[in-house]
């Protein structure tokens, strides 16, 4: 998004961009090749300027008239990919130092090819190098680059430093998610903790084959060294992809309509904005995510003497332009009333905010209110945060406020109606259970967003994550907390003669809070509850893959039955769930530890589950 990344005012600017967008694609054109100069390609014998029209035909030709056996060389020494290319460039080498430089003189010597600058092509254009190990391709190798290998080579030819391919192992790392740390005590929260499942994400799935970062051996030390540029930047192009796509999601005014129509959203931010008189008036104000300005607008209303409103998607920073503009309260500093004011206070800005030095200058900790509705599913998800955190401690003035300032993450168990199940029992009549077997199957690892009745919650609600926005550093949005379930004790209410109760697992919600911190007049809660009017978060579902019968009564202990069961169900629910930042960009990683506890303190552990959101 850093190439369109501009202050826009007004809708009239497009025009640019589409002159823009014209050139780069007439140049793109330019670099365009056809089938027939693909065909065309020639490849250079490695000693001579002879040219070849196969890959076949040179190395034929440098075994014939220059004794230099390339095959027959890469099988004995054992070259791999990364040997044999850095092989082509020492040979070429010598030989413009060298014209009779023959291979029979390293016969004796060390193989000096390997040293890592021959990664580097020495010629310009090798077409060699794009095609010698075009018959390799169906061989395997233990260890598959995240990227083509024409892909590779394009990187290098461009490279202008070779010292790029020295990078260090936390290099990669830079370009991941951190992760936590596993704590093998229970019963307690672990900040930037993790369970032993989660070591599955410490490991990066290549073509197919999955590599643990630790892991290594010595053959394939070059390979990871030049995979480290290369991953790195497809990295980088995967994140831009994924904010792009992510953006032009909320380019589309469906979801504008379903955020805005939200009454529960809306009348928290509302309210917070307009009836905390002292927080708002003659305050400078940073919207993070604007969408149509909605919020910037209520800034605006409420008394804020400037409001920049941040947005990342191009189409709607114009739409929250024009919006802005047909009431009046959109900043612009080419024309003034009367009084020699600007007629409007809130001033548009389109691209990322970590992007947003690049055009406007917003003197460091100027920002007396940081404002945003960042919140996705399960709370994190979009990772929204990390943006608003970064706003945070760029602008925010010390002592300034952020609204909302606190969010809270809530868990609970539910019962059978939580999941589709009883929908496949009775279809107009008809029994179509074995449906819903494979359906829950399948949200054992894919957590399900819907709106849950209350009534289908069968625990008590536990606090599984508390957030201080104020303070909170954006590695804590990684987590590992424990908790425990056991279940209402009012179900036992509704059917007397019933012992027992199923947990099918678990639903998370959220609440963010507007406090007296900063809205001394009036604070307010934004909840997501089951127990609360409904919103367009829902909750989030995490299935069990097998329910656990839950005690009503103490129960009596049976030595012989399993814990969790109708014949020994389990006094409480012994949970622990951490999440983190994928490493897709903008999603997150769950992962679900459950233990069934017995009245006699007998447990029963349940193979962990991880879904991906």
């Amino acid at each position: 998004m850093a190439d369109k990344f501009k202050i826009v005012n007004g809708l009239n600017e497009e025009s640019d961009d589409e002159e823009g967008l014209e050139q780069k694609l007439d140049e793109d054109w330019e670099d365009w090749k056809t089938d027939e100069e693909y065909e065309a390609e020639e490849f250079i014998c490695l000693f001579c300027d002879e040219k070849h029209k196969s890959i076949e035909s040179v190395f034929k030709h440098c075994s014939s008239y220059h004794s230099f056996d390339f095959q027959s060389i890469k099988k004995t020494l054992s070259l791999n990919f990364y040997d044999s290319f850095k092989l082509i460039n020492y040979v070429r080498s010598q030989v413009a130092d060298n014209e009779s430089w023959s291979w029979s003189s390293l016969e004796n010597e060390k193989r000096c090819w390997e040293d890592d600058k021959y990664l580097k092509p020495f010629m310009n254009e090798d077409s060699l190098l794009h095609n010698f190990w075009e018959d390799e391709d169906d061989e395997g190798e233990d260890y598959t680059m995240a990227v083509d290998k024409e892909e590779i080579l394009m990187e290098l030819e461009n490279s202008q430093d070779v010292e790029m391919n020295q990078l260090m192992d936390e290099d990669i790392m830079d370009v991941l998610p951190s992760r936590p740390s596993c704590s093998k005590e229970n019963g307690s929260k672990e900040s930037n903790g993790s369970v032993d499942m989660l070591r599955s994400l410490e490991k990066v799935t290549l073509n197919g084959g999955v590599v643990g970062i630790d892991s290594e051996s010595s053959n394939n030390k070059e390979k990871r060294k030049l995979g480290k540029v290369s991953f790195a930047n497809v990295v980088a192009k995967e994140i831009k992809n994924v904010n792009e796509n992510y953006f032009g999601a909320y380019g589309k005014f469906g979801i504008h309509r379903e955020m805005i129509s939200d009454k529960v959203r809306m009348d928290a931010y509302r309210g917070a904005i307009l009836n905390n008189p002292s927080l708002m008036n003659n305050a400078t104000v940073m919207d993070v995510g604007c969408g149509t300005g909605i919020l910037s607008l209520f800034a605006a209303q409420a008394g804020a003497s400037r409001v920049y409103a941040i947005e990342g998607s191009e189409k709607m920073a114009a739409v929250a332009t024009q919006i802005a503009k047909e009431n009046g309260m959109l900043y612009d500093s080419n024309s003034s009333a009367g009084n020699g004011h600007c007629t409007g206070v809130v001033n548009i800005v389109q691209g990322m905010v970590e992007e947003l030095d690049k055009v406007v200058q917003i003197p460091p900790h100027s920002v007396d209110v940081l404002l945003s509705e960042w919140m996705g599913y399960c709370l994190l998800y979009e990772t929204m945060l990390t943006s608003v955190l970064y706003a945070r401690d760029r602008w925010l003035k010390p002592g300034g406020a952020i609204l909302p300032d606190t969010a809270t993450i809530f868990v609970a168990g539910c019962g059978k109606s939580g999941t589709s199940i009883p929908f496949w029992e009775n279809v107009y009549g008809f029994n179509m259970s074995c449906i819903s077997k494979e359906v829950v199957e399948d949200a054992s690892e894919n957590p399900i967003v819907d709106v849950l009745d209350s009534r289908d919650i069968v625990t008590q609600s536990a606090v599984l994550q508390a957030f201080d926005l104020a303070t909170m550093k954006p590695e804590e949005m990684d987590f590992t907390s424990s908790f425990e379930l056991e279940a209402k004790s009012d179900l036992s209410m509704t059917d007397r003669n019933a012992k027992s109760t199923w947990c099918y697992g678990v639903i998370l919600w959220f609440e963010t809070g507007f406090s007296s911190r900063f809205c001394k007049e009036m604070p307010t809660v934004l909840s997501t509850s089951p127990y609360t009017p409904s919103t367009h978060w829902s909750q989030t579902i995490f299935t069990f893959r097998e329910p656990i019968a839950l005690a009503l009564a103490k129960p009596e202990a049976d030595g012989m039955a399993t814990v969790g069961t109708e014949s020994y169900p389990a006094v409480k629910i012994q949970a622990r769930i951490s999440i983190v930042r994928a490493a897709e960009h903008r999603s997150i990683d769950i992962s679900l530890e459950t233990s069934a506890v017995g009245v006699a303190g007998r447990k029963r552990s349940y193979p962990v589950q991880i879904f991906n959101l």
